[in-house]
This record gives structure tokens, C-alpha cells and sequence, in this order.
């Protein structure tokens, strides 16, 4: 199953051109080009609604995502496309084989949404490695979607484990 939020991407480039607006409306207001009897809202309220968008966008998480269980692999895929993308511009990615995803854990909060993968690995002593990935603008469909596929595959692992076991 191949899922992913490209509309997001369009909405985020709305939003960074009508952040980068009001950044010159504020900029000519604090210039005073325009008269003062001109200005409907004082300018330190707009500086203050740009810092807050710029900060929600910066800390509500990775904004698009994509995931893709087809196959034998597990290709997960994050990326930042908030205003100014280029200073968190490292795409999270992983693609591992599926009977490696020993558990994962979901984790909803205010702003953004945590997925954390736990895998079998052989370099750590613990044999698991944890991987996590912060999601934004994701909508409970999506999500639904995404845990019941995480579900059936980390079910078939147990299963398989279990028989394994119980041939040994």
C-alpha cells in the first residue's frame, strides 16, 4: 500500500508566499512609506502573527510524508516543507524489510504526531534499534490507514517468530 500527502506541499507553498507578504507589508509599514492613518493593525501584531506562524510551521514536524508496504520492503519517508525548508531540509527515510519491524509506538501530541519504529538489528547489544519520526497535517483517515498496515505486518512477524519457536 503506497500512502503519501502531496496536497500538503501546495498548502505549505501558499502559506510561505503569504508569510513572505506579510513580511514586506510589515517591513513598508515599520519604513513608514506608507502614512499612518493607512495602518489598520499596529506593526509589531503582524511581526508578532508572522513569528508565530513561522514557529508553528518550524515545530509542528515534518509536514509531508510518504510510506510504501508493497512488496517485501517497508519504505518510510519524511520530509520538512515549512517556511524556509532549506534550513531543515534532511529527508527522513528508512527502508527496511518487513520481518525486521519488531513493534512501533504512535504517539499523538498538541502540534505533531511521533511514530517510532523498533527494529531488529544485530549491531546493538539490545538487538533493537529505534527510529523515530515526527509527522504534521496528517489526517485521522491516513493515520488509521497507516497503524492497521503497521498492525498486519508487525502481527505476521509474531506469528512467524512464534512458529520459528516452536519448530526449533
Amino acid at each position: 500500500m503506497k500512502k503519501n500527502n502531496k496536497n500538503v506541499i501546495q498548502l505549505f507553498k501558499m502559506l510561505n508566499f503569504t508569510i513572505v507578504i506579510l513580511i514586506i507589508l510589515n517591513l513598508i509599514m515599520y519604513a513608514g512609506i506608507l502614512p499612518y492613518k493607512y495602518h489598520i493593525i499596529p506593526p509589531y501584531v503582524v511581526a508578532i502573527f508572522i513569528a508565530l506562524l513561522i514557529y508553528v510551521s518550524y515545530k509542528g514536524g515534518n509536514q509531508f510524508f510518504a510510506i510504501d508496504t508493497k512488496g517485501e520492503t517497508i519504505t518510510f519517508e519524511t520530509k520538512n516543507v515549512g517556511f524556509l525548508p532549506f534550513l531543515d531540509s534532511k529527508t527522513n527515510k528508512i527502508d527496511l524489510p518487513k520481518y525486521k519491524l519488531i513493534k512501533y509506538d504512535f504517539q499523538k501530541g498538541i502540534l505533531s504526531k511521533n511514530v517510532v519504529f523498533y527494529i531488529n538489528s544485530k549491531k546493538k547489544p539490545t538487538n533493537l534499534t529505534k527510529v523515530k519520526f515526527r509527522l504534521a497535517f496528517i489526517s485521522n483517515r491516513n493515520i488509521n490507514i497507516i497503524l492497521t498496515e503497521l498492525d498486519k505486518i508487525v502481527e505476521s512477524n509474531c506469528m512467524v517468530k512464534n512458529n520459528v519457536e516452536v519448530a526449533i
